[in-house]
């Protein structure tokens, strides 16, 4: 007897996201943003361009002090305000976080693409395919603008044109902790971020 092989909804959701961005990417349209030689160039679409957001130095002593508030170990943190890509990296024993912000041109189309990527090469390994993450992204249908990947330990989530990435690294806090913790730090990042 001959056995199908059938996969989890969530792989036929991200095979489907795969081939919106694969029909989205092709032909033109001539009520889109096009340089003025008639040609488009990645990251033209309105909506896409660089913006000054930031991970300012106040900004990653908030993100310091919120990772402090949860974890049992005194913390210390390194900033690098410069946009459009900043970060703040925040360490104490047994834990090191980082979080990046991308603010420059067609960051969300990066972080769509870089999703898409995912699927493609581990869609058969559920621990580095991206689980979408709830209330951290921008809303839409299946909350695909938020994705953990556990075997990485790390948040990729997009509001706007700022992509977001939180790893969070911390000895003897299950995964799932660390992902409501990384995500509670995207969206405090997404609302200092948001001026």
């Amino acid at each position: 007897m001959h056995r199908t092989k059938r996969f989890p909804l969530r792989t036929v959701f991200w095979i489907g996201i795969i081939a919106l961005v694969a029909m989205s990417g092709c032909g033109s349209s001539s009520d889109t943003a096009s340089s003025p030689d008639g040609n488009r160039y990645f990251g033209d679409h309105p909506g896409q361009e660089a913006s000054k957001a930031a991970i300012g130095a106040d900004d990653c002593q908030v993100l310091r002090r919120s990772v402090e508030g949860v974890e049992d170990v005194r913390v210390g943190a390194e900033s690098e305000p410069s946009p459009p890509s900043s970060r703040c990296l925040i360490s104490g024993r047994g834990l090191h976080v980082s979080v990046y912000l991308d603010a420059s041109t067609a960051a969300r189309q990066r972080y769509f693409n870089r999703m898409v990527e995912q699927v493609q090469f581990y869609g058969t390994e559920p621990a580095k395919r991206p689980h979408a993450v709830a209330g951290v992204g921008d809303r839409g249908a299946y909350e695909h603008s938020a994705s953990w990947i556990p075997a990485f330990s790390t948040l990729y989530a997009v509001r706007g044109n700022r992509w977001l990435t939180v790893s969070y690294a911390a000895t003897g806090v299950p995964k799932d902790v660390r992902k409501e913790r990384a995500a509670a730090l995207a969206r405090r990042g997404f609302r200092l971020t948001a001026r």
